[in-house]
């Protein structure tokens, strides 16, 4: 691990030099050369760096081949209450971040782009948490499929317009200490809540076999994050 640390080490500082001459490593595509492309780097360099899949759809959008917290499509991740950029071992509105004197903490209508977006903190760049819409244009746009993949079960969203495809697993959620529904159904984030609920406010899309869902939910579960890339 020291020999791995090391050599990490060295490579950001003698890549840095490099990278802020050019703008053609600007790999994260933020418009910025800076250490976050040099994180860039060492994922290509590992094999998993997440990519920006094409499906063609009306509005340019493209979707992670992956969740955050994951290298390949068909792992999980990380859990993250609505907000939240960290995992944790406790899902509930005691260990919730903005919960506090027995409310819930207004963070903002739609956190997508702010302090609050894992995906843009975690990844950087263009990248983010789907809005409403985002899921919705998916949806719209592309087949579904129930499916196995690599041993996991999920839903495989193919294009309608250029046969590209992305594989979302059911990876359930996690509340108080415990993981639920997974293999069975899928939670996900997106990034607006809807004010009209005062507990109940978070916006998640949720899907099994043959379902798929829209719904309000209680921000302080552990949902998975499959982001967004906008140019």
């Amino acid at each position: 691990m020291k020999k791995v640390a090391l050599f990490f080490t060295f490579l950001l500082l003698g890549t840095s030099g490099a990278f802020v001459q050019s703008s053609k490593y600007d790999l994260n595509g933020d418009g910025n050369v800076n250490v976050t492309d040099v994180i860039e780097l060492v994922g290509i360099i590992l094999g998993n760096r997440h990519e920006a899949i094409d499906l063609g759809l009306p509005s340019g959008t493209k979707w992670a081949s992956c969740n955050v917290g994951a290298t390949t499509p068909e792992e999980y991740g990380g859990y993250y209450a609505w907000g939240e950029t960290e995992v944790k071992e406790v899902y509930n509105d005691s260990t919730y971040k903005y919960y506090q004197n027995g409310d819930y903490v207004n963070i903002g209508t739609d956190i997508s782009g702010t302090k609050y977006d894992v995906a843009h903190v975690k990844w950087g760049g263009n990248w983010y948490i789907p809005n409403y819409e985002d899921w919705w244009e998916l949806y719209k746009n592309c087949t579904s499929e129930w499916t196995t993949f690599n041993g996991v079960k999920g839903d495989k969203f193919t294009s309608k317009i250029n046969g590209n495809s992305i594989f979302i697993p059911a990876a359930g959620h996690r509340l108080n200490g415990d993981l639920n529904s997974v293999g069975s159904w899928g939670d996900y984030w997106y990034s607006t809540n809807d004010p009209k609920f005062s507990f109940y406010d978070a916006c998640s899309y949720s899907f099994g076999s043959g379902n798929a869902i829209w719904g309000n939910e209680i921000p302080s579960k552990g949902h998975c994050v499959r982001p967004v890339f906008r140019d």
